[in-house]
């Protein structure tokens, strides 16, 4: 109503259609409407001039290449124009239908599907026929030259980022991340901001916006403060040079969709340089793999768990081989195992432990080893719940009988 803007069966001349998105009603009604409404106001299209058009994604196809979809918004293509997207063109070679069905030419508000594109367009650039070759290659000479002089300006008037090797890319690492996301290294540092790079590689551009989304929010969902940063996002095989930028930036390399490897000489540098390269089909299974990855980056966080505890019923003193008094603790086990060294498969564990006396933790007897667990003069690596052994701890003396001891 501030804008003057009204339904036409009140005092406007808009017409407005109530449509759900989720039953579908309404969107018959908007259809009738825009075809009448364009009836009335004669929007026509030129089908005869050369076409243009927008591409909605692009990606590789095994023995067809390069396969971008797209839509026509004016004039006409046929088999056989040059086309020109960006900064890559070429002839087309098949001109299909959403359905796979050959056409001989698409016209406006059509979509097609145009096979003959020398590398992948970028989803959302325009489309434009072009004359001849030689047309199409300067079209994209030109706008390769305006592009190089672009990156060239920006380049002078960073200044800071004039550096060579590791540093720089650190450096432009840091800045993307902070543009993108807008935290401050040094604040974020000492609040323990946890930024963790990574580099994308999908076989087409839709699905590598998709993938690097759903990579963000991971960071953004998690109670962790933590930053997922895109170092690198292309689309096609995986390069020697997506190898370095992996290895510079301690980044693995995830590959969405059916991408390769460029060749052996990049296979052998990810082996060497031991990048890690992880390919995946479906997007929720690279999700979990991620979060698998993501997880070697945090700061590991130790926790203390208690295997058991045993009552202390006596102690005696004996000589060990140093003819040394020690003192050792005839136990009962009440609760979980006692353990002489602990381990999870071939991966040992800490085992430790502490003298309680009296519900409070006796003075110097943190984190104490135990030099000998025997169960009827037997040396034993444990001792379950409800069984007697007696304990020897290497450099404690100070046992009492009523002491509760606990392994850790």
């Amino acid at each position: 109503f501030t804008e003057n803007i009204g339904d036409e069966g009140e005092f406007g001349t808009c017409q407005l259609f109530p449509v759900s998105g989720i039953t579908g009603d309404g969107l018959d009604d908007l259809i009738e409407g825009l075809a009448l409404q364009s009836e009335m106001m004669d929007l026509r299209a030129d089908d005869d001039a050369k076409g243009e058009g927008i591409v909605i994604d692009a990606r590789m196809e095994k023995g067809l290449g390069v396969v971008a979809d797209c839509v026509i918004r004016w004039g006409k293509v046929e088999r056989g124009d040059f086309v020109v997207s960006g900064t890559t063109g070429g002839r087309v070679k098949f001109l299909n239908d959403v359905a796979n069905s050959p056409l001989k030419k698409g016209r406006p508000s059509q979509p097609v599907r145009i096979v003959g594109f020398k590398s992948l367009p970028k989803a959302g650039d325009p489309i434009v026929c072009a004359s001849s070759e030689d047309e199409a290659k300067e079209i994209i000479r030109l706008r390769e030259s305006e592009l190089n002089n672009e990156e060239r300006a920006d380049f002078e008037n960073d200044v800071e980022l004039q550096v060579t090797g590791t540093a720089a890319k650190q450096g432009l690492m840091l800045q993307r991340a902070q543009e993108k996301y807008g935290f401050d290294g040094e604040d974020d540092e000492d609040a323990g901001t946890i930024r963790i790079p990574v580099v994308i590689k999908a076989d087409s551009h839709g699905a590598l916006e998709a993938v690097r989304d759903a990579l963000v929010s991971i960071g953004t969902d998690s109670k962790l403060d933590i930053i997922i940063d895109p170092v690198e996002m292309s689309t096609g095989v995986v390069t020697t040079s997506d190898v370095r930028m992996a290895r510079e930036s301690d980044a693995a390399i995830f590959c969405f969709g059916k991408v390769g490897i460029a060749d052996r000489e990049t296979k052998n540098l990810a082996e060497t340089e031991e990048v890690s390269i992880r390919n995946h089909l479906i997007i929720y299974r690279l999700l979990e793999d991620a979060k698998d990855v993501f997880a070697g980056h945090l700061p590991v966080e130790y926790t203390t768990r208690v295997h058991g505890k045993a009552n202390v019923q006596a102690v005696f003193e004996v000589t060990d081989k140093n003819k040394a008094s020690v003192s050792v603790a005839g136990l009962r086990v009440t609760n979980g195992n006692l353990f002489k060294a602990k381990s999870i498969g071939d991966k040992p564990l800490s085992c430790f432990y502490r003298v309680l006396r009296n519900g409070d933790v006796v003075e110097g007897s943190e984190k104490l080893k135990s030099s000998s667990l025997r169960r009827v003069k037997e040396d034993v690596d444990s001792v379950k719940r409800g069984e007697e052994c007696g304990l020897q701890l290497d450099g404690f003396n100070e046992l009492e009988e009523g002491d509760v001891i606990e392994c850790y």
